[in-house]
């Protein structure tokens, strides 16, 4: 709904190998590798896909930090990607405009920079275009733009209001709300502006359309029965349902990308609150529960948050949450009032960690062009760490990874085997320098234990041993927990604690190492 009709009727399977993308989209490679696959918030590309292998690591149970490994082939490109951008109105420049931002707040750019009311701002399915409603011809009107701001096109041509567009997933038709009638009415249309064709004549303001993620129906708020409700109906206008069915103000919502939840805005506890509901209107649930009107959501491209606008600091200001409520965060803190997000529906690169020199934002990867193997933790919010090794000559195929048992509740670590390995080397953010543990060539590392922490994601300990000791004494690092203790058996050449990474608490060989349970720091090596 905009917030002129508004104001006056009163958002853990993290790691799961998802597949490769097709041919052109989002996730396609573009560096002539043999394909892409996606891990959790991760875009991998990799020399081949037939032997690149995933392992989920025994993530600790009590952390939300799950850890994968990825081998098996060269990995030839890492990306974190982001949830895209999120387009919405601001009056900071006296009347409403649209903007643009970052999923994070930052980057935020006014795209209209009209005199009159520029709101309703509504991503194409490409993310190419934005529609939007403004009021530069002395009435509300649908525009469509360029993503940049340009190509400015009238598509309605109307002497009435005509705002709130909604594009279907296909891009090829473009919902909307007109009072041409007399009444709010939901309308649809061309992409062109063509075809233009009321869905709702009934009586009553018909307002906030939505389309299903497949394109057959739509959702709206209605107030047909004397109060707004949530209707659906087929994208022909038949079999209009009424699905909130309450005697408060159901407004506003949104479809997930799913299918399998409706986002909304009602009144029901006094206040305007975000509320979620199956699509079949059952299972309400309040998801804001704050003081203040929390308005207008949406989700992310990948349905995991929600986006949404609230008053709860004195005027409108854009947050976003968890798909369950969890982690409100306001994200414009702006000194004007911010309304109406929409999310773009493909993701961004973020940050590249393995790639081609310049790749990660006009600085080079920190794991430079390619990678036999990455370690990677994430939780909700995305990537947490990343860790890999280098060694003397890569062998994609030999290089073996398994997953270190019975260390506790809170560690997670994996057993590494392969040619001379030369170090360890963990990612702790952009623009710094990584945590290198260098390893022996003599007598040559031929497999080395990598722990985790579960609380912060982060190496914790480091231990090296060689090819011949693995032979001779078979599943070297076999654990056992006493206590507050993991102890280890050796015989290892190499022993770091992440508190001292540059150091090698081994002078010689050890027999055992005992770590911290909580933490997986060296206790004692002897």
């Amino acid at each position: 709904m905009s917030a002129r009709l508004w104001a006056t009727g009163a958002l853990l399977t993290l790691l799961v190998l998802a597949g490769c993308s097709g041919s052109g989209g989002p996730g396609a490679d573009q560096s002539g590798a043999g394909s892409t696959v996606s891990v959790g918030t991760l875009q991998v590309g990799v020399a081949s896909t037939a032997a690149f292998k995933t392992l989920t690591l025994s993530s600790p149970g009590s952390s939300r930090v799950a850890f994968t490994a990825l081998y098996g082939s060269a990995i030839v490109r890492l990306q974190q990607l982001d949830y895209g951008q999120l387009a919405f109105e601001s009056n900071r420049s006296t009347n409403f405009e649209i903007f643009t931002m970052n999923a994070d707040g930052s980057a935020q750019t006014n795209l209209t920079q009209n005199a009159a009311d520029d709101q309703g701002a509504e991503w194409s399915p490409d993310g190419r275009r934005i529609a939007f409603d403004t009021f530069r011809d002395g009435n509300d009107e649908v525009y469509v733009m360029q993503a940049d701001g340009t190509g400015l096109t009238n598509l309605t041509h109307n002497a009435a209001a005509d705002s709130t567009p909604a594009w279907s997933p296909d891009g090829k038709r473009i919902a909307f709300e007109s009072n041409r009638t007399g009444e709010y009415e939901i309308y649809v249309m061309n992409a062109s502006g063509t075809g233009q064709t009321s869905l709702t004549p009934v009586i009553g303001l018909n307002l906030d359309p939505s389309w299903s993620p497949d394109g057959r129906r739509i959702v709206f708020s209605t107030t047909r029965d004397g109060n707004a409700e949530i209707y659906v109906m087929n994208a022909d206008g038949s079999g209009q349902t009424d699905l909130s069915n309450n005697a408060a103000a159901d407004e506003d919502p949104a479809w997930s990308p799913d299918g399998r939840h409706i986002v909304f805005q009602t009144n029901r506890d006094g206040n305007y609150e975000i509320y979620v509901m199956n699509a079949d209107g059952s299972d309400p649930t309040n998801l804001t529960q704050h003081a203040g009107f929390d308005l207008a959501p949406c989700w992310s491209p990948d349905g995991r948050r929600i986006a949404f606008e609230s008053t709860r600091d004195g005027k409108g200001e854009i947050y976003v949450m968890n798909a369950d409520g969890s982690g409100q965060t306001n994200i414009t803190a702006n000194g004007g009032v911010d309304y109406s997000p929409s999310w773009s529906p493909g993701p961004s690169v973020f940050r590249t960690l393995i790639g081609a020199a310049g790749s990660d934002g006009g600085a080079n990867p920190p794991f430079g062009p390619q990678r036999p193997l990455a370690i990677i933790g994430q939780n909700a919010d995305g990537l947490v760490s990343a860790t890999t090794i280098g060694m003397s000559t890569p062998r994609w195929p030999s290089l073996q990874v398994s997953a270190l048992q019975g260390i506790g509740a809170e560690l997670a670590g994996a057993r590494i085997t392969g040619s001379s390995i030369l170090y360890v080397l963990e990612d702790v953010g952009r623009g710094l320098r990584g945590r290198v543990w260098t390893l022996s060539t003599t007598p040559e590392t031929g497999a080395v234990l990598v722990f985790f922490s579960g609380e912060t994601g982060r190496v914790a300990s480091v231990l090296g041993t060689t090819d011949a000791t693995l032979t001779a004494a078979g599943e070297v690092g076999t654990a056992q927990v006493t206590g507050s203790q993991v102890v280890l058996r050796g015989p290892f050449a190499q022993v770091y604690s992440a508190s001292n990474f540059e150091r090698n608490l081994a002078a010689q060989p050890v027999a055992q190492v005992a770590l911290d349970s909580h933490t997986g720091e060296v206790v004692t090596a002897h």
